[in-house]
């Protein structure tokens, strides 16, 4: 690929963050000139001092304007804060935009419209709703947000204006192509009234190189069935990591050797028999996990295409996830793995694959190991996005 691409991200950590690293990462390893601009490095609940302005902003939107009966995230005032310093399009030809509320001013939008080609890559409902990352279940983005429930209601003209002002940008941009990582937020991106004159195309993310390595066996007992949980924040509601718990304690009650294994900050109240808090985890140390694991449980009450499914696929480790926006899809496309939609099929579901030993099986474990690199590893990811480039 000869074109120059510039990746814009407000952080280099997070979900799309990761994203953006990992795909520049290996554009530059391919010879392509490409570059990353954010405005932190960390995030704003570790690090709130990397930007003040955008925390105060953020903690605004949490604490006075949501909603107390909304769980999911969102930002309203947040999109009102830009970065100082603006983007440099100078000698790029692509702009591949990523996760973006706080990190582009008025300015830099309108000059997207002088590069050849804009490509964003969708990583949740936010690009195209007047405040909320997902709307779980509202269809209010469809017409404009008006009635927003995820705000309290002094806040709802700010949202249905924020709704409009995303609208006017995204019809300015003729040279704009949108990604989503899942048909499911593709269908949700076609639906709204921002987006949905839109062509839309589906691309998967990649996982971090790490995760594409070839896993290191640990001896353990044959009998065990390992499954593991990750969050960045365990007590996060939208995680939902009360019933993956509460699945395993019950199998544990028809098959002891069932354990759990929780990644991520929190959690503290979930300890017990058989349930191993191992806190929050660098790549490699979750690479380690995985590696000794056999089941990854995702509940969560809202997602798109988490990275942890593919990761730990590419790790040999089978995913049992909820029946959670694009998390069956990427069932669909590893191969394996089981979608539920209650507790008691978490329960079934655990109780069936200890009963079936999965754990023994090398070839089911290759067999998914290949079908996650093949599809989400870097290359594979770059390779496919030259085409969206072309």
């Amino acid at each position: 690929m000869s074109s120059s691409v510039l990746h814009v991200n407000f952080s280099r950590s997070g979900g799309a963050g990761a994203v953006a690293r990992v795909l520049h990462e290996e554009q530059l390893r391919q010879g392509v000139n490409s570059a990353f601009r954010h405005v932190i490095d960390s995030d704003l609940r570790s690090k709130p001092l990397s930007s003040p302005l955008h925390t105060v902003a953020a903690g605004l939107d949490q604490y006075l304007l949501k909603s107390p009966s909304f769980s999911a995230p969102i930002s309203v005032l947040r999109e009102r804060v830009s970065t100082s310093h603006p983007l440099k399009l100078d000698g790029y030809d692509i702009v591949h935009l990523h996760g973006v509320s706080g990190a582009l001013s008025q300015k830099d939008w309108r000059a997207l419209s002088t590069v050849r080609k804009v490509v964003w890559t969708l990583h949740d409902m936010n690009p195209f709703t007047g405040a909320c990352h997902y709307s779980l279940g509202c269809n209010g983005y469809t017409t404009g947000c008006s009635a927003c429930p995820a705000v309290r209601t002094l806040a709802r003209p700010a949202v249905a204006q924020a709704w409009e002002t995303k609208r006017g940008r995204i019809s300015s941009l003729a040279n704009l192509t949108v990604v989503a990582p899942s048909d499911w937020l593709s269908r949700q991106a076609s639906a709204s009234g921002i987006l949905r004159d839109q062509s839309l195309l589906v691309q998967h993310n990649p996982i971090q190189p790490v995760f594409c390595e070839p896993p290191v066996r640990r001896d353990r007992d044959q009998n065990e069935l390992a499954v593991v949980v990750v969050a960045k924040n365990l007590d996060d509601d939208v995680k939902n990591v009360t019933q993956a718990v509460s699945a395993v304690k019950e199998a544990r009650k028809q098959v002891k050797s069932v354990t759990l294994i929780l990644v991520g900050h929190g959690g503290h109240g979930f300890a017990g028999p058989g349930i191993e808090l191992a806190g929050a985890l660098s790549s490699s140390q979750l690479k380690d996990v995985f590696s000794r694991s056999d089941v990854l449980i995702v509940p969560s009450l809202a997602e798109n295409a988490p990275l942890v499914i593919p990761e730990a696929a590419a790790q040999g480790v089978t995913p049992f996830v909820a029946n959670v926006g694009g998390m069956p899809g990427l069932i669909d496309a590893l191969g394996h793995g089981r979608v539920f939609s209650s507790t008691s099929e978490l329960v079934g579901a655990l109780v069936s694959a200890s009963s079936a030993k999965i754990q023994t099986s090398t070839r089911a474990r290759e067999a998914l190991r290949t079908a996650a690199v093949s599809q989400f590893s870097p290359e594979a990811v770059v390779a496919a996005y030259d085409k969206v480039y072309a």
